[in-house]
């Protein structure tokens, strides 16, 4: 996830000469799956609860403390420093939460049994809670497609995990992570890419459709990753 994302914003920021705001926001909606929600709804079905459990942390503790960040870091004004940009993106609530649970995590905290009941109900109303607010953002914006959000669309859905794929097999990963990684890569774009397009206005409709196109086509991409992999 993080080499696609630093790529990508390379190709779309140098080669295609996108804004910088642009580049990371296209470049996070193909390198950043949505895992923490749809994942926590499809993997466990497929893999169990332990791995998918670990597969998640992973891929929720590499957006909000490596993703998150750099997003953050384009959006500042364009006099500002680069120590001025970092103390700002650093002072954002969703990054400090990520990186203080990273700590707590990384010095052995563990839940108090008395909170479990209450963040296992959360954690579980979470998915559907995102799929809810995605619905009522999607409504607020006109729903496009261009040759921009299709090729953005076919790298996400198709490109992506296909090149993991392959790089997977040709250093013999165990055929179970394989499976478990590509799989969750194939899993449509997060929310996160059109939540902040939203929030700065920067290209709210083509993000937001990137968003739509890529959940409605993985019916049909995920399937095939699902029965290409059984």
């Amino acid at each position: 996830m993080v080499v696609c994302f630093l790529l990508m914003i390379l190709v779309y920021r140098y080669a295609l000469k996108n804004d910088a705001p642009v580049a990371i926001l296209r470049a996070m909606s193909i390198a950043d799956p949505s895992v923490p929600f749809v994942g926590s709804a499809v993997l466990p079905l497929i893999f169990g609860a332990n791995d998918s459990a670990i597969t998640i942390g992973i891929c929720t503790l590499t957006i909000n403390v490596i993703m998150l960040p750099i997003a953050f870091s384009a959006f500042g004004d364009n006099g500002d420093t680069v120590s001025g940009r970092l103390k700002n993106t650093f002072k954002k609530p969703l990054v400090i939460a990520a990186l203080l649970g990273f700590i707590l995590v990384l010095c052995g905290s563990q839940m108090p049994t008395q909170f479990d009941s209450i963040f296992t109900l959360l954690g579980k109303g979470a998915g559907g809670l995102a799929i809810f607010t995605t619905g009522i953002v999607l409504k607020t914006r006109q729903i496009t497609f261009n040759k921009t959000i299709c090729s953005t669309i076919l790298l996400k859905n198709l490109a992506f995990p296909l090149v993991v794929w392959g790089c997977m097999a040709l250093f013999n990963s165990p055929t179970t992570l394989t499976r478990l990684v590509v799989v969750a890569l194939a899993i449509p774009t997060a929310t996160m890419p059109s939540t902040l397009a939203i929030r700065f206005n920067v290209h709210e409709a083509e993000l937001a459709s990137t968003q739509f196109w890529s959940t409605a086509l993985s019916f049909i991409t995920l399937t095939a990753f699902v029965l290409a992999l059984s």
